[in-house]
């Protein structure tokens, strides 16, 4: 009986995807596959490759400031971020340059930019596939292959159940990052959301200032108070707080759609709702979470795979 896993997007929430493949090999799980879609793609690419023990090792010790530096400032349009020591040290320190020198078979899924096609990568540069399946719209550009410009592949599906299906597995063992996003209860004024936007504010005026493209920094010596907002005047929500929000809802619905249409036998769901998209920093808690999310489900697995 071959397994295969599906490994979602969530951006910084991905880690977690470390925890719970550690935890699946605990139980005595072998996976013949694996399909991955943005920060799954990722972390699936350093799997099958055989370093996951190193990727972990690495964004484990990841501090806010470092993932400033590796994140950069794009110097293109379409994105905030560049990621490019990122996406580089993927290839470097994590993962075969090509897909097909992977030890396990591997897929990632991107999006077509101008037709809203699902562009299936399982072969070639594993640079290019990874690349592409994690341009986050708006934080990440679009990147550029074989004439089109690639999204990442959340905007057509978040979870990739059925590419893993393709991949010739009989069992899907998939990851949704984002199960506990509920619109009914988003707040985006509470003390919570403000504490996450002020991290991220922090972390984007890091990174600008160390590339000094940030325009505040590059034309005044003098470092400004932050504005006040009046006691009885709301702050309106910030700009990546609109934009995480707005990916949370679309990846929500066509997530509940996609397995709707193609449920995964066994489908586990960490609470990452929490941990803000770009708080890549917060790994050791995600792999954590991502591992007790497998726990809790053990006899579950282990009844499903006839494991013993």
């Amino acid at each position: 009986m071959k397994i295969g896993l599906a490994l979602g997007s969530g951006a910084a929430r991905g880690w977690a995807h470390i925890g719970i493949i550690e935890a699946l090999e605990e139980l005595g799980v072998k996976v013949s596959a694996v399909s991955g879609c943005s920060i799954g793609s990722y972390v699936g690419a350093a799997y099958c490759a055989g370093n996951l023990s190193e990727l972990k090792s690495w964004v484990s010790d990841l501090t806010e400031w470092q993932v400033a530096k590796l994140m950069g400032v794009s110097m293109q349009k379409g994105g905030l971020v560049s990621g490019e020591k990122v996406f580089a040290k993927l290839t470097d320190d994590f993962a075969t340059e090509n897909i097909q020198d992977l030890t396990i078979p591997f897929s990632a899924v991107a999006t077509d930019m101008r037709r809203g096609q699902e562009i299936i990568f399982s072969e070639g540069s594993t640079l290019d596939a990874v690349r592409a399946s994690c341009s986050i719209p708006g934080i990440f550009p679009p990147h550029r292959f074989q004439n089109r410009w690639l999204l990442d592949g959340a905007v057509v599906n978040p979870v990739p159940v059925t590419l893993c299906r393709q991949l010739g597995v009989d069992i899907v063992i998939a990851v949704n990052l984002g199960s506990d996003f509920n619109p009914a209860e988003t707040e985006l004024h509470n003390q919570q959301q403000k504490k996450n936007e002020d991290k991220f504010n922090q972390f984007m005026n890091k990174s600008m200032e160390s590339f000094s493209q940030w325009w505040e920094s590059a034309f005044s010596s003098e470092e400004k108070e932050p504005k006040q907002a009046k006691p009885d005047k709301p702050t309106p929500p910030s700009l990546i707080n609109c934009m995480s929000n707005a990916l949370d809802i679309m990846q929500d619905r066509v997530t509940r759609s996609r397995l709707a249409g193609d449920p995964p036998d066994i489908l586990l769901s960490p609470k990452l709702g929490h941990i803000g998209i770009m708080e890549f920093h917060r790994a050791q808690e995600a792999i954590e979470i991502g591992r007790a999310s497998v726990m809790r489900v053990a006899e579950q697995i282990k009844y499903q795979l006839n494991l013993e």
